[in-house]
């Protein structure tokens, strides 16, 4: 805040006014500071948890993604395991054809 600057509240909605003092133009319009640290204190706890548990969340997500990864490999290579068999011939002649 420059020393040409008034700060106010509003009295509409308590918010606080930084006005120029030689033009009245309203620089800024915004919500009260935090009075106390402990209020601070629990905001920034609650972000904290807030994206710890986003974190947790993403990492089970992946986790399970994996899970879900694993199994269909698991299947496909199964599947190709079986093809291989089917796609012998017969006859040991016709493999020369081939």
């Amino acid at each position: 805040m420059r020393k040409k600057d008034l700060e106010i509240h509003c009295p509409d909605c308590g918010s606080r006014l930084r006005i120029d003092r030689e033009t009245g133009a309203i620089l800024a319009h915004g919500k009260e500071k935090a009075a106390d640290l402990g209020e601070i204190r629990g905001r920034m706890e609650a972000r904290e948890k807030k994206s710890q548990d986003a974190f947790g969340a993403a990492m089970h997500a992946e986790r399970d993604r994996k899970k879900e990864l694993d199994d269909l490999f698991k299947k496909a290579s199964d599947k190709a395991k079986g093809d291989q068999n089917e796609d012998r011939p017969d006859n040991s002649m016709d493999e020369r054809w081939r």
